[in-house]
């Protein structure tokens, strides 16, 4: 499915960071999923999967944080070994990059949740739907 992903910058002290989900959670938002990269001289982005993005990016925003929304596409596959490469070689030939992806919680046993930025999400959306 294609979902939506937060991105907060802020900066990369645990106190900083913490602060982003204190909020979050204090609002009752859930975050499935998260991936944090140091962007030098204490910055960071926040890369953020959660239960509710649109009542989130306002809670950031009333707190004064900077925050981009994009498309992201969310795919469950076999939590085993290979299952990541299965879901990957549907792309063989297809002409799309990953931007970048990471893990999210899955609920269910046996499967795994990952969370993709793709040079074209539209397009690698229905290369996946097609594959299943």
């Amino acid at each position: 499915m294609i979902g939506k992903q937060l991105t907060v910058l802020t900066g990369n002290s645990t106190q900083r960071v913490g602060n982003v989900f204190s909020r979050l959670s204090d609002e009752g938002v859930n975050v499935r999923a998260h991936c944090l990269v140091d962007n030098g001289n204490g910055n960071c982005k926040l890369r953020m999967v959660v239960s509710e993005p649109d009542r989130a990016v306002g809670i950031l925003q009333k707190s004064k944080f900077a925050v981009v929304v994009n498309d992201v596409v969310i795919v469950e596959t076999d939590d085993r070994p290979g299952g990541l490469s299965r879901l990957l070689g549907r792309f063989a030939d297809k002409d799309v990059r990953i931007e970048y992806s990471y893990t999210a919680a899955s609920e269910s046993p046996g499967i795994a949740v990952m969370v993709f930025r793709f040079s074209d999400n539209a397009k690698a959306f229905n290369i996946l739907r097609a594959g299943s």
